[in-house]
């Protein structure tokens, strides 16, 4: 398995907030429900910024507490993924989450959460929120090919949990 996750130059980040407006479009959520998140520009007004969304870890929390196995680890690229048809809304997941990816969709009530775009990823497109970056500081790659560009765990207002987070920083 070769583990996929985002890549994110926080020193360029504007916060301009185009990788969750993306986000937001493309999983059609409600208004105020993002599955990424980003700092806004207009109220932090100095950075580094941040934008995170599921980080598709090693060890996955929400995935080992998921009952009815809704949430799925895929084996060739380490992508979770939801299937909302099996989701009961039990929210177990979004309790579990230490980075707070899975999040409560009111309207369905079920749960949302970032799958890194998976079936543009499957179609050899850019997740949303990497192409609507106008900096290109928000990218996806293989664990080795986002180290080997210097990526690292550690980030500005990021705190690596024990499940083992795939988003790799470039440091400031």
């Amino acid at each position: 398995m070769s583990q996929i996750g985002f890549l994110f130059e926080q020193k360029y980040c504007i916060g301009c907030q185009a990788c969750q407006m993306a986000c937001q479009v493309r999983n059609q959520t409600a208004v105020g429900l993002y599955p990424r998140v980003a700092d806004n520009a207009d109220h932090k007004l100095i950075g580094p910024f941040i934008s995170l969304a599921c980080n598709h870890c090693e060890a996955p929390a929400c995935l080992a507490g998921c009952p009815v196995g809704a949430l799925q680890k895929r084996e060739d690229d380490g992508i979770v993924t939801h299937d909302l048809e099996v989701c009961t809304g039990c929210m177990i997941c979004v309790n579990l989450c230490p980075y707070g990816a899975c999040k409560e969709n009111a309207d369905t009530g079920k749960i949302i959460k970032c799958d890194l775009c998976v079936a543009r990823l499957d179609n050899d497109d850019e997740p949303a929120c990497v192409l609507s970056c106008p900096l290109k500081v928000l990218t996806v790659g293989t664990l080795e090919e986002n180290e080997a560009a210097g990526g690292v765990q550690e980030g500005v207002g990021f705190t690596i949990e024990p499940t083992g987070p795939s988003t790799r920083f470039i440091p400031i």
